[in-house]
C-alpha cells in the first residue's frame, strides 16, 4: 500500500502513474498482461478515480493499450515496431553523441565520467543490482548524453520515445542478466570518443551500443513468437 505521505508533493493520480510505470518497466507486469482496477486497488490501497486517471495517462503514452469491452493491458510491441523505434533512437542518439563531442564542456564530460564511476562502484559492490536501479543509471547516462548535445529538439524527440524504449527493454531483462558490465563498458567507450572530441567515432559507438541492445530484445521476441508486424 502507498501511504498518504508519499502523495504529499504530487497528486494521487500522478503518484499512482509513477508507481505503475516503475512496476511495468522493471518487469513486475509483463507485455500483454491485463491490468485490472481491483488489482491496482489491492496493490496500492487507493480509490478508483486516481487509478483510472493514471491508466489513462499510460494509455496515452502507449505503455498500455485499451481494448473495448475488455479493459487495458500492457502494450506488446511487434518486431517491426521495435525495429522502427530503435532505428529512430539510434539516429537521434548517434547525432547527440556527435554534437556532444563537438559542443560539450569539460565540466559536462566530468559529470558523465562521475556517473560511470558511480555505476561501476555500485556494480562491484553487489553481485546483483536491481533492475530499477540499473534502469536509472542507464537512463541517466543517456539523458546526460542528450543534455551535453545542447540540442533541445533532440531532447524533446527522445522524451517522447522514452516510455516505449523502457517498455521494450522489459522484454530483454532475462537476457540482459549479467550484462551490466558490458553496458557500462559500452558507455565508457562512447564517453571516451566524446572526450577525445571525435564526433564520428562517438556516433559510431553509440549506434553500435543501441543496436547491440536491440539484438537481445529481438532474440527474446523470436523465442516467444512475437508477431512480426
Amino acid at each position: 500500500m502507498i501511504t498518504s505521505r508519499k502523495f504529499e508533493k504530487e497528486t494521487t493520480s500522478m503518484a499512482v502513474y509513477r508507481h505503475l510505470y516503475d512496476r511495468i518497466v522493471t518487469g513486475y507486469f509483463q507485455p500483454g498482461e491485463w491490468i485490472r482496477e481491483r488489482q491496482i486497488k489491492e496493490l496500492l490501497g487507493v480509490s478508483s478515480t486516481p487509478i483510472r486517471e493514471a491508466l489513462k495517462m499510460l494509455v496515452q503514452e502507449r505503455i498500455l493499450e485499451s481494448v473495448p469491452h475488455h479493459g487495458v493491458r500492457i502494450k506488446k510491441f511487434s518486431i517491426k515496431e521495435i525495429e522502427d523505434i530503435y532505428e529512430f533512437r539510434a539516429e537521434l542518439e548517434g547525432l547527440a553523441a556527435q554534437l556532444a563531442a563537438k559542443r560539450g564542456s569539460l565540466d559536462q564530460f566530468k559529470e558523465m565520467d562521475e556517473l560511470l564511476l558511480l555505476t561501476q562502484q555500485k556494480l562491484e559492490k553487489t553481485s546483483h543490482i536491481q533492475d530499477s536501479e540499473l534502469l536509472m543509471f542507464n537512463n541517466e547516462f543517456h539523458d546526460l548524453l542528450i543534455e551535453v548535445s545542447g540540442n533541445h529538439a533532440l531532447k524533446n524527440a527522445l522524451f517522447h520515445l522514452r516510455a516505449g524504449i523502457d517498455l521494450i527493454r522489459v522484454m530483454s531483462i532475462k537476457r540482459n542478466s549479467g550484462r551490466s558490465f558490458d553496458t557500462l563498458n559500452q558507455h565508457r567507450l562512447i564517453l571516451d570518443a566524446i572526450m577525445a572530441r571525435d564526433p564520428i567515432l562517438a556516433r559510431k559507438r553509440t549506434h553500435e551500443h543501441i543496436w547491440d541492445s536491440v539484438k537481445l530484445v529481438l532474440q527474446s521476441c523470436t523465442a516467444e513468437n512475437y508477431q512480426t508486424d
